[in-house]
């Protein structure tokens, strides 16, 4: 459930608001907090510590920009709420999670809470996956032997040492987390049926990364992993999306790493 405070020195405008708030279905929302002018409404932010603000502009206190001025906690998003619309350009300057003119309508009211409610889950499934990162970082690597065929003949080598593998070519090239790395007679998909499926992962069509190595995960404009030696590894875009339910799953299977080699 979101927790939502409104802001707005118009007493009708602000029973309206709340009105169409506390009767939305689409997402569950509840108003913790009402007020009038902005001194109170930075009163009420810092109280509840709310989800989402929706924030007139035009105050006889004070301009609602001003709030800006204010440090809150980072996962509170603010929309602003105003009957002019030549405020559009500070709002895109100020990353507001959303801009609405009145009076307010309620299916663009439903448009910015089901992008916010979006933004958020993802945020919150972004700080799952780097609490799962943290604790396989303190996590015993297991790990089983394997023989790998390369150009000279055979390297002996167990799985938690490889730190990731990268696509050459036709070939796949390992590398260790002591800096050691060997090409095999494999391509990266052939690598990827041969290495224990509960720990190894395709971030991205030519990387495959040891999740005990993930330090973390950086979503961007282009998603990367970073393992503890430092490396950024590429996570392509489809994998952005689902990369936490899939490296959970990974931690859930009871698989055995005694795998037969390919013939």
């Amino acid at each position: 459930m979101l927790s939502v405070v409104v802001i707005d020195d118009e007493l009708l405008s602000l029973n309206l608001l709340t009105h169409l708030l506390n009767n939305f279905t689409s997402v569950q929302l509840k108003v913790v907090g009402k007020a009038m002018n902005l001194n109170e409404g930075i009163e009420l932010i810092k109280h509840h510590n709310p989800d989402l603000v929706f924030l007139d502009i035009e105050m006889p206190d004070g301009n609602g920009m001003e709030i800006f001025n204010y440090e809150f906690s980072q996962k509170t998003q603010i929309v602003l709420v105003t009957g002019h619309d030549n405020y559009a350009i500070d709002a895109i300057n100020k990353s507001v999670a959303g801009y609405l003119l009145k009076p307010v309508n309620f299916m663009d009211l439903q448009n910015v809470i089901k992008k916010i409610d979006k933004l958020i889950r993802l945020e919150q499934l972004h700080l799952e996956l780097e609490d799962r990162i943290n604790t396989l970082c303190t996590a015993e690597i297991p790990g089983k032997n394997l023989i790998f065929d390369v150009e000279s003949g055979f390297i002996l080598e167990n799985t938690r040492n490889i730190e990731y593998c990268t696509a050459d070519q036709s070939y796949a090239s390992i590398c260790t987390y002591a800096k050691r790395e060997f090409l095999v007679s494999k391509s990266l998909k052939e690598l990827e049926s041969y290495l224990p499926t509960n720990q190894f992962y395709r971030t991205h069509k030519s990387y495959l990364v040891n999740i005990y190595y993930i330090r973390k995960f950086v979503k961007s404009g282009e998603s990367y992993v970073i393992l503890k030696s430092g490396t950024k590894i590429p996570v392509s875009v489809r994998k952005t999306s689902v990369i936490f339910n899939e490296i959970r799953e990974m931690l859930t299977q009871e698989k055995s790493f005694d795998r037969e080699l390919p013939q």
